[in-house]
């Protein structure tokens, strides 16, 4: 069953990507606001913290374009 529930992260990871990320750099100010308000959903979502630990996360975010 783990290979279904790491599917379905990867996928909810590229959703977020695809969609979440152009909206948060599309509504912030800077790309350091967009960074951190994708830090902070990707944070709180399992799709994320269960394949990345903290300093793994900040660093994928914080190299987003």
């Amino acid at each position: 069953m783990n290979f279904i529930l790491d599917w379905w992260h990867r996928q909810a990871r590229s959703t977020d990507l695809r969609i979440l990320w152009p909206a948060c750099r599309e509504q912030a100010d800077t790309i350091e606001q967009a960074r951190a308000a994708f830090y902070f959903h990707a944070s709180n979502d399992p799709a994320w913290t269960e394949h990345y630990n903290e300093n793994e996360l900040y660093t994928y975010v914080w190299k987003l374009q």
